[in-house]
C-alpha cells in the first residue's frame, strides 16, 4: 500500500474504527474512503472531490492535513504540456484574393435572397426569434470558449463568513469555502434533487459567521 494510503489506514485502525464508522461520522461514502486508503484516484468523478475528501478524512483521523495534501499533490502532479510553436501560413496571392472575393459576393447574394423570401413568407411581416441557450465564458479554456451555463456565479466571499452556495457548481463552491477559510464536507448522493454536480443544499446557511472549526456540509446530486 502506498505511503499516503498506508498513513490513513493505520490511523483508522489505531483508533479502532471501521470504514462504516468513518462513513457515518464524516458522511463520506465508504467507497471513496476505501479509494483514499488504496490511492485509487480513478474512483473519484473529478480531482476536486479527491482533494476535498482527503482533507476531511485526514482531519477526522487527527492527521496533519496540510502534509498529506502536499504528499497528494506530489503523487498526482500532472506533467506540463507546452504549446506547439505557431507555424505561419502561406502568403496570400492575388489569385487567391480574387477567388475569395468571388465566394463572398455569392454568399452575400444567397443571404439577401434568403432574407427577402423569409420576410415574404411570415405572418404580417412579423419574425420570431428563438431565445438562445444561456452560455458562460470560461477563461483559460481556449481563450474564452462559451459553454452551456451550469450553476449560478460564486457570491462575494468574506473571510470567516459562510457564503450562500446553493445552486453553485461543486468545484466552485469548494474554492469559495477555501477562500473563506472554512472547512467543508461534500455529500454526493443520488437521493438529492437538482442538477448533477451543483450544490442542492448546505448547512449552515449562507451568511452564518464561522471560524477555523466551522465545517460546511454541501449536498451535491450524483450524476
Amino acid at each position: 500500500m502506498p505511503e499516503l494510503g498506508r498513513t490513513l489506514s493505520q490511523a483508522r485502525v489505531s483508533r479502532g474504527l471501521t470504514l462504516e464508522d468513518c462513513e457515518r461520522d464524516t458522511r463520506i461514502s465508504r467507497r471513496y474512503l476505501d479509494a483514499l486508503e488504496r490511492e485509487d484516484w480513478k474512483v473519484f468523478p473529478a480531482p476536486v472531490y479527491s482533494r476535498a475528501f482527503l482533507r476531511t478524512y485526514s482531519q477526522y483521523l487527527g492527521l496533519n492535513a496540510a502534509e498529506l495534501m502536499r504528499l497528494f499533490q506530489s503523487q498526482t502532479e500532472e506533467p506540463i504540456i507546452r504549446p506547439l510553436p505557431e507555424v505561419p501560413g502561406p502568403a496570400s496571392t492575388a489569385s487567391m484574393n480574387v477567388v475569395l472575393a468571388g465566394v463572398v459576393v455569392v454568399l452575400l447574394l444567397f443571404a439577401g435572397a434568403f432574407l427577402f423570401f423569409s420576410r415574404g413568407s411570415g405572418d404580417d411581416g412579423a419574425t420570431v426569434t428563438n431565445n438562445p441557450v444561456p452560455t458562460i465564458t470560461t477563461e483559460g479554456q481556449g481563450g474564452g470558449v462559451q459553454q452551456p451555463g451550469v450553476g449560478k456565479p460564486i457570491p462575494e466571499i468574506k473571510k470567516g463568513e459562510v457564503p450562500d452556495l446553493t445552486g453553485v457548481r461543486a468545484d466552485d463552491a469548494i474554492m469559495a469555502l477555501e477562500q473563506a477559510g472554512l472547512n467543508y464536507v461534500i455529500v454526493e448522493t443520488e437521493d438529492a434533487s437538482g442538477t448533477a454536480g451543483v450544490v442542492s443544499s448546505q448547512d449552515p446557511a449562507g451568511g452564518t459567521k464561522g471560524g477555523s472549526k466551522t465545517s460546511v456540509t454541501l449536498v451535491v446530486p450524483r450524476g
